[in-house]
């Protein structure tokens, strides 16, 4: 897969979602262009991967502009700069993620392989301490860290349906519930309901809140592993199991169906899949965890972050209608 196909299907997603939701008042800009212009403009340079001064050098060229597509006139750098900062922006990036997201649940679907497992990770993205004094120290199961934490939710097949970037010192229950809602948003724009059997997840977001939010927003349990086993032999063991439960209901009642149930233990393997997604965003033609020397924190770093989670939904689109393997993005170079 080349960075031209992959852009004209990136082009051709941007404008349905701006024919969508041109009537929206949160999307209408204050300047001369709009919201989606200047995300062409960014998702054009982060496909081709050139930066914005040197995309300002070759818009000049003869008939550059018309072989990719763009407008005639073009937005400046020192302008693309400053509506970065713009919250529309990111929203408009967000409803762009959603929409491929569901267009290829809805190819994988029409394939005979719909979504029925979703799972929920976060991954660390990693900072200089001595030149990034927006970033945070944080943990996570293999350490101490300087930076940010990515938390991305995706559906069995490593569609990335939702995401959150934040500093490194937030944990999972600050992120969970948005999470679970917009992986919600996104199947039910998908089929149009929520046929899903599990979500699963790792120890960190073993919470009361992470349980009940699954069964009010997606009507499905979650798998997650407990965070700390309790030793049953401890004095007043008994009567502290039976508080807990009452206290967390939802909780105890899906750990015991993932003891219990073959199934389920099944749909909590897939949870390796995330793993492997998160893998190939930092590896594989992504690159997500390289952080620009001039776009540090989070507010400067979440545009980035989603605009390169786009790219890779589009090139999930892309193998899906070319019949190729659905992640197989290694080929995704300039």
């Amino acid at each position: 897969m080349g960075p031209t196909e992959l852009w004209f299907m990136v082009s051709k997603i941007l404008g349905i979602v701006a024919h969508s939701r041109q009537s929206d008042p949160r999307f209408r800009g204050r300047g001369t262009y709009s919201i989606w212009h200047v995300l062409k403009v960014v998702l054009f340079c982060q496909v081709h991967r050139i930066s914005l001064p040197l995309f300002e050098r070759k818009r000049r060229q003869k008939r550059f502009l018309h072989q990719y597509g763009l407008p005639n006139r073009t937005i400046s750098r020192s302008q693309v700069y400053k509506r970065l900062q713009d919250r529309r922006l990111v929203w408009g990036l967000v409803e762009v993620l959603s929409q491929s997201a569901a267009r290829a649940l809805r190819s994988l679907r029409a394939l005979g392989t719909p979504c029925r497992v979703v799972a929920m990770d976060l991954t660390r993205i990693q900072s200089d301490p001595d030149r990034d004094p927006w970033g945070r120290w944080g943990f996570d199961s293999r350490g101490y860290f300087y930076g940010y934490k990515l938390g991305l939710v995706t559906s069995e097949h490593g569609v990335v349906l939702g995401m959150t970037f934040m500093r490194a010192n937030w944990v999972e229950f600050k992120v969970n519930r948005c999470l679970i809602r917009m992986a919600r948003n996104v199947v039910q724009s998908a089929s149009g309901q929520i046929p899903l059997d599990y979500l699963v997840c790792d120890s960190g977001f073993d919470g009361e809140s992470t349980f009940e939010e699954a069964r009010r927003s997606l009507h499905c349990p979650a798998l997650c592993r407990p965070k700390r086993p309790r030793n049953p032999r401890a004095k007043n063991a008994a009567q502290i199991l039976a508080k807990a439960k009452r206290r967390t209901p939802h909780r105890y009642r899906n750990q015991d169906l993932l003891s219990t149930s073959d199934s389920a233990r099944q749909a909590y393997k897939l949870r390796g899949q995330i793993e492997r997604v998160n893998g190939q965003i930092k590896d594989d033609g992504i690159r997500i965890a390289e952080i620009p020397s001039r776009r540090r924190g989070v507010r400067r770093m979440l545009p980035i972050a989603l605009g390169k989670l786009v790219i890779y939904n589009i090139a999930l689109n892309v193998n899906i209608a070319k019949g190729e393997g659905i992640r197989k993005i290694k080929h995704l170079v300039a």
